[in-house]
């Protein structure tokens, strides 16, 4: 009876349990998982994105989108938010990309200190399979830039909507196809905050492939940069020619998401397999 009244108190209400935050993740990619609170240290204390807020600003987004079949004028009292869009955007940029770096770097600096520490054998010695292992270095870099990734994705759900408009009116006439047009821009929104915890991986899953390779921590950092760079002068330079509807709007919405899984996925299996060879 003791235990029940003290598990309904009020006080419990105002109990930080951290464990709660993100229970809802792989045990891998929480935070009371060993490997990661002993990768983040005294920074465990970090608050996750804040998952069920971003959807509903999406969904008030997608319901403005869907409204404007039936009252086109809707779209057009989106613009005056335009300017504000050109201002905070770039901004939001710089912030992503600075996180992005710094969490790949990060996690290739992670990998490469078990390597110089002869610390990676005991790791392997824990009751969790490599894969998982690994999994849970990459999400601890990303930890680590986790409330510098919420701002981004919060300033791209809220910033994102007129430019989007904007362009999507360019590649596919609002007037002669209001429901394409509508499509792709719900679409590539969804894309856009979408792909940005999935590019985060990425760049964790790239550190942590390239730390497994390179016993030296500055090559190391150096070429997952690079690497992490390279991907988006890719990603980015299939947006520029001069795409059919059909293949901009795969390039646009589903290669931003297919590629960083891919991706993903390789580089996990590679740095597994390269550290079975040792």
């Amino acid at each position: 009876m003791q235990h029940t009244l003290s598990e309904s108190s009020p006080a419990r209400l105002f109990h930080l349990d951290e464990r709660a935050l993100d229970h809802k993740l792989p045990e891998w990619a929480r935070r009371t998982n060993p490997i990661v609170r002993r990768e983040l240290g005294i920074y465990w204390k970090i608050m996750p994105i804040d998952g069920w807020q971003i959807g509903r600003y999406m969904a008030f987004q997608g319901v403005i989108i869907a409204l404007s079949l039936l009252a086109p004028f809707l779209l057009a009292l989106m613009m005056p938010f335009a300017t504000i869009s050109i201002v905070v955007l770039p901004m939001v940029f710089v912030l992503y990309i600075y996180s992005l770096f710094h969490l790949t770097i990060q996690a290739a600096r992670s990998m490469v200190n078990e390597t110089v520490n002869d610390s990676l054998d005991l790791l392997r010695v824990c009751p969790r399979p490599l894969q998982e292992i690994l999994y849970s270095k990459g999400a601890a870099a990303v930890w680590r830039q986790i409330e510098n990734l919420g701002l981004v994705i919060i300033g791209t759900a809220l910033c994102s909507l007129p430019l989007l408009i904007i362009f999507y009116d360019q590649w596919v006439n609002a007037v002669e196809q209001p429901l394409l047009m509508r499509v792709g821009v719900a679409t590539a929104l969804i894309t856009s905050v979408l792909r940005i915890p999935l590019e985060a991986a990425l760049g964790a899953a790239l550190g942590v492939l390239v730390g497994s390779m390179v016993r030296q921590r500055t090559p190391a950092q150096l070429a997952s940069a690079l690497l992490l760079l390279a991907y988006f002068v890719l990603i980015n330079a299939l947006r520029l020619p001069a795409w059919s509807t059909e293949i901009r709007f795969i390039v646009e919405t589903v290669l931003p998401l297919a590629v960083p899984l891919l991706l993903i996925t390789l580089c996990f299996r590679l740095a597994v397999w390269r550290l079975g060879q040792d």
